[in-house]
C-alpha cells in the first residue's frame, strides 16, 4: 500500500508505503505524486520527496525496474529524494533503485531524512552504512 501526503509549506511530497507492492502500485505512487506536486503549484525541481518505506518488504525485480523507470522517466523531479528504511535486506535493495539519480539519498530515520531534504549543502552525501 502507497498513500501520499503534502506539506504546501514546505514544497514536500510525503509518500508512506507498505507490504509488498505491484508494478500498477508504483505506477499509481508515480501519478498520485505528480498529481500532489501539481496540487501545490509546483514543478520539476521546485519540491522535496520523502518516502518512509519502513512498512515494505522486499518487493519483486519488476517493481525494483518500474521504481527505476518511474524515477528516470519523470516529468516531475524532485530536488532531493530522501528515503527511509531499516532493514538491511531491503536497505540494499533500496540503494539500487536510488542509484538511478544524484540528489537522492537513504536514512534510517524520518528527522536525518528531513534534516538532509532541508538543511544540507547541496552536494552528494555518503548513505548510511
Amino acid at each position: 500500500m502507497i498513500s501520499i501526503t503534502s506539506d504546501k509549506s514546505r514544497s514536500l511530497v510525503m509518500a508512506q508505503m507498505t507490504g509488498f507492492l505491484e508494478p500498477t502500485d508504483v505506477q499509481r505512487f508515480s501519478d498520485e505524486k505528480d498529481a500532489a506536486v501539481i496540487a501545490m503549484g509546483l514543478g520539476s525541481g521546485e519540491y522535496y520527496m520523502l518516502v518512509n518505506t519502513e512498512g515494505c518488504v522486499i518487493q519483486s525485480q519488476e517493481v525494483v525496474a518500474t521504481f527505476m523507470r518511474v524515477i528516470l522517466q519523470s516529468p516531475f523531479r524532485s530536488r532531493r529524494l530522501a528515503v527511509v528504511r531499516h532493514d538491511n535486506l531491503t536497505r540494499l535493495q533500496t540503494r539500487r533503485i536510488l542509484s538511478v539519480r544524484d540528489e537522492a539519498e537513504l536514512f534510517p530515520s524520518v528527522a536525518e531524512a528531513e534534516q538532509w531534504l532541508f538543511d544540507a549543502p547541496v552536494q552528494r552525501r555518503a548513505a548510511f552504512g
